[in-house]
C-alpha cells in the first residue's frame, strides 16, 4: 500500500497536514472542487489528489466528501474565534421587555465575523437552512461593506431577515451546517451577520415582479409566518390575496409567542406593515373551520392553510383540571399583552407578603419564554422536564439567559401529580426521570415523588394539529424524515458525514436538514382540491424560518398551477364564520 507519509506525532503547532491514500484514491476529484482554499491538486500521471499543507485551514471538507475515505487530515482548525454577541441583562427585569441580544454593532466586528467565512464551493450552510439563504454570497456582501447587495440576496430566499436573524435555533440550522462546525470548532455567526444587515439597512418592502397572479385571487388562513410567506409571493406576482386570522391582530406566533424582549413588537410588525401596504385584504376575528373549506374554494381560486398548530398537548395527571392550570399559549398571550401595557396579571400579584410561584412544564424555548415572561411579573419561575439535560431540545443561549435571569430549570423530573388549595392549584407532585440517550424515552424512577407549593402550572409540552383539519387532508402531518439512499448531492456536500457536530447540540444536523427538504416538497402538492398546505399546519410544531420558507413554497406552487373556481362570490366570508373566536 502507498500513501503520503503522515506528520501527526510531529507537527508544528497551528499547522495542517493532509495525508491521501493514494490506492485508494480514484481521481474523481469530489474533494478538489469542494476545497473552499484551493490546498488540493491533480497529479496528471497518478491520477490522484495531491495536497499542500500550507494553505489547508484544516476545515475537514475533502474529509467529509470523499466516498472512499482516501483522505485524512491531522492537526487544529486554523480559524479565528468566533465573534462573541453581547447579551443585556437589565439591573431588574420586572417589567422590563428590553431587547436581551444585542447583536453586532459596528462594522469592525461584523467584517471580523464574516471574515471567518470560507465562501464554500459548495456550502453545507445553505442546505442547512430551511430558507436556503445564499450564506456565501450575503456574507461576501458584508465583507465589500455592501448591505444593499446583502439585502437583494437575501431578499431571494427570505421576506424576514430581521425576525429570523432574531429568533432561528441556528445552531440546529444553517450554523450547525457550517463547515466549521462540522470539523468540530466555532460555526460562523450567520445569524448575527444577518441581523447586521437588517438592522442597519431597512428591509425592502413588497415589490411587484410578475404577473404571474394576475386576475387569480387566494386565500391564506392565518397570518403567521407560513401566512405571511405566501402572502408575500403572492402580492409579488400580482395575485389578490385574502388573509384570514382567528385573532384580533395578525402575526401568530410572532404577535403573542415570542416576548418583546426576545423580539422586539417593531420588528415582528413589520412584515405585515408591508404586507398590508401592498395591498393584502387582511380580515382578522375571523376563524375557519375545517368545515369551511367547500365554502373558501368557492370564493377563492386556491387555498394555503397556514393556521397552525394550536391544540396543546393534554396533560395526563391528576388535577389537571383544576382553575390555575393552562396552556403556554394563553398564558404568553396574557403575559405579553401585560408587560408591553406595563400592567400586571391578577393570578402572578404576590400574596401573602410571598411572590407566587409558576411551574413550567416542559423546558423547550416555549417554556423559557413562559418563565422569563413570569419573572418580568414578579414570579417565582420553575421549568421541570423529564429528559436529560444533554438531549433537551432548548437553544443554549435561551437556556443560559433564563437562568441568569433567576429561573430554576430542573431536567430529569416530571409532574406525576396536582393538588388542590381551596379549589385551585396549590402542589405539585416531581419524581426523577432517568435517560439514557437522545434517542431513547426517559424513564420515571420516583412515583411517589416530592411535593412543592405552586400557585400556576403552565403546560409548555408542544401542540398537535386540530384532527378536524387532518381528517379533511390525508398525509396530514407530513413527518420530517428521509428515507431510502440520500440524494448524490447530499452526500456529495459533506453535510451527512459527521451529523453530529458540539456546536449543533450533538444534534444530527445533517439528517434534520434533509428531513425539512421532505416537508418543504410536500408544501408544494394539493393536499386536496385546490388546496396547499404550510407551516405549522403541514407538519406540526416547526420553526418561524421553515414555516416561512414552506409558505412560499406553496404560493409559488399555486402560482405554477394556475388554479380556477368555476364560479366565486369574492368580498364575502366564509359562511359562518365572521368574529367566531
Amino acid at each position: 500500500m502507498t500513501m503520503t507519509q503522515s506528520r501527526h506525532l510531529d507537527l508544528p503547532e497551528g499547522e495542517c497536514h493532509v495525508t491521501v491514500l493514494t490506492d485508494r484514491c480514484a481521481g474523481c476529484q469530489e474533494c478538489l472542487v469542494r476545497c473552499p482554499v484551493g490546498a488540493l491538486g491533480m497529479d496528471p500521471e497518478r491520477w490522484v489528489i495531491v495536497a499542500d499543507d500550507t494553505s489547508c485551514v484544516g476545515c475537514r471538507q475533502c474529509v467529509r466528501t470523499c466516498p472512499f475515505s482516501a483522505i485524512a487530515v491531522a492537526g487544529p482548525a486554523r480559524v479565528a474565534d468566533r465573534r462573541a454577541v453581547s447579551v443585556q441583562h437589565p439591573g431588574s427585569i420586572a417589567g422590563d421587555t428590553t431587547e436581551i441580544r444585542q447583536g453586532l454593532v459596528s462594522w469592525e466586528e461584523a467584517l471580523t465575523e464574516a471574515s471567518r467565512c470560507l465562501s464554500c464551493p459548495d456550502p453545507t450552510c445553505v442546505r442547512g437552512c430551511p430558507a436556503h439563504n445564499d450564506i456565501p454570497a450575503f456574507i461576501t456582501a458584508i465583507s465589500t461593506g455592501d448591505l444593499d447587495a446583502a439585502h437583494e440576496t437575501l431578499r431571494r430566499t427570505t421576506v424576514m431577515p430581521d425576525v429570523c436573524s432574531r429568533v432561528c435555533d441556528a445552531s440546529l440550522q444553517c450554523e450547525g451546517a457550517c463547515t466549521w462546525s462540522l470539523a468540530g470548532s466555532q460555526p460562523v455567526a450567520i445569524s448575527a451577520l444577518e441581523r447586521f444587515v437588517a438592522d442597519h439597512a431597512p428591509v425592502a418592502p413588497v415589490g411587484v415582479t410578475s404577473a404571474l397572479g394576475e386576475g387569480m385571487s387566494v386565500a391564506v388562513v392565518g397570518s403567521g409566518p407560513a401566512g405571511m410567506g405566501a402572502a408575500w409571493d403572492l402580492l409579488a406576482a400580482s395575485a389578490k390575496v385574502t388573509v384570514y386570522e382567528a385573532d384580533p391582530r395578525p402575526g401568530g406566533l410572532l404577535n403573542w409567542g415570542i416576548p418583546s424582549f426576545t423580539l422586539p413588537t417593531e420588528v415582528s410588525d413589520r412584515p405585515w406593515a408591508d404586507l398590508l401596504a401592498a395591498g393584502a385584504d387582511l380580515r382578522c376575528g375571523v376563524r375557519v373551520s375545517a368545515e369551511d373549506l367547500d365554502d373558501l374554494l368557492e370564493l377563492h381560486d386556491a387555498v394555503i392553510l397556514a393556521h397552525g398548530a394550536g391544540v396543546a398537548l393534554s396533560l395526563p395527571v391528576a388535577g389537571a383540571d383544576l382553575p390555575g392550570v393552562e396552556d403556554a399559549t394563553t398564558f404568553l398571550k396574557r403575559a405579553k399583552w401585560a408587560l408591553d401595557h406595563g400592567e400586571g396579571l391578577g393570578d402572578l400579584t404576590p400574596r401573602d407578603g410571598r411572590p407566587v410561584k409558576v411551574l413550567v412544564l416542559g423546558a423547550g424555548n416555549t417554556a423559557m419564554d413562559v418563565a422569563r415572561s413570569a419573572r418580568r411579573l414578579g414570579a417565582e419561575a420553575v421549568c421541570v422536564d423529564w429528559m436529560d439535560r444533554r438531549y433537551a431540545p432548548v437553544r443554549s443561549d435561551e437556556l443560559a439567559e433564563a437562568e441568569d435571569e433567576g429561573v430554576e430549570v430542573r431536567f430529569s423530573c416530571t409532574l406525576s401529580a396536582i393538588g388542590a388549595i381551596d379549589g385551585r392549584v396549590g402542589t405539585a407532585t416531581l419524581s426523577q426521570t432517568e435517560q439514557k440517550s437522545a434517542t431513547s424515552r426517559p424513564r420515571v424512577l420516583d412515583h411517589g415523588g416530592t411535593q412543592i407549593g405552586v400557585d400556576l402550572v403552565v403546560a409548555a409540552m408542544g401542540y398537535r394539529l386540530d384532527p378536524a383539519f387532518t381528517s379533511q387532508l390525508a398525509g396530514t402531518p407530513v413527518r420530517r424524515e428521509a428515507h431510502g439512499v440520500p440524494d448524490r448531492r447530499w452526500q456529495a456536500s459533506g453535510i451527512l458525514a459527521n451529523p453530529a457536530p458540539v456546536a449543533a447540540r450533538s444534534r444530527p444536523v445533517g439528517r434534520l436538514a434533509l428531513g425539512r427538504e421532505v416537508a418543504l416538497v410536500a408544501s408544494a402538492s394539493p393536499f386536496r382540491e385546490r388546496t396547499w398546505v404550510a407551516g405549522d399546519a403541514l407538519i406540526g410544531p416547526s420553526t418561524v424560518v421553515e414555516a416561512m420558507a414552506q409558505g412560499r413554497r406553496a404560493a409559488r406552487a399555486v402560482l405554477h398551477e394556475q388554479p380556477r373556481a368555476s364560479r366565486r362570490a369574492v368580498g364575502s366570508h366564509p359562511a359562518g364564520s365572521s368574529g367566531d373566536q
